[in-house]
């Protein structure tokens, strides 16, 4: 008899982001969409999948991103253009961070009443923008929990269309 697979359960940070993502959105999901398509238009990035995407579009942005191991998540704010963003010695997740922090500075300027899901939101279509969602499959420039979410928060802007 073949083994069966066994599947894999959820990341941990899957499960923290899901939970986030559950909580009430403040800002229109179509607005969040169109931050994020407004983005990749004015940086005009030719592959939005390409590895370090986080810091070519901040860079496109004017936000100079500065890694440190002491800070939290949305403390970006605190300087005017600079995102400050914690270390991460695998790729993948530190270009989910700056992405996720640009988020919070784009939010922070455009919609000041909002919430984490909002951001975390924004995060997920700023890695997977709208245009390219049908190769979604292709992003391998963020985690693969992130991948998962972002079908997901699609779903929410089809719905809501």
């Amino acid at each position: 008899m073949p083994q069966r697979r066994r599947r894999q359960l959820p990341s941990p940070a899957y499960a923290e982001v899901h939970a986030i993502l559950e909580r009430p959105w403040l800002v229109d999901a179509g607005l969040l969409e169109g931050i994020a398509n407004d983005v990749h238009e004015r940086t005009n990035l030719p592959w939005p999948f390409a590895a370090g995407s986080g810091q070519i579009l901040a860079a496109h942005l004017e936000y100079l991103v500065i890694p440190r191991q002491d800070v939290g998540c949305g403390v970006g704010g605190l300087l005017p253009r600079v995102l400050l963003v914690r270390s991460s010695a695998d790729d993948l997740r530190w270009n989910l961070r700056v992405l996720h922090e640009l988020a919070h500075a784009l939010l922070d300027g455009e919609c000041p009443q909002h919430s984490h899901a909002d951001v975390w939101a924004l995060t997920l279509a700023l890695a997977i923008p709208r245009r390219s969602f049908r190769l979604h499959h292709e992003a391998r420039h963020v985690p693969r929990w992130a991948v998962a979410l972002r079908r997901l928060t699609a779903r929410v802007v089809a719905r809501a269309a």
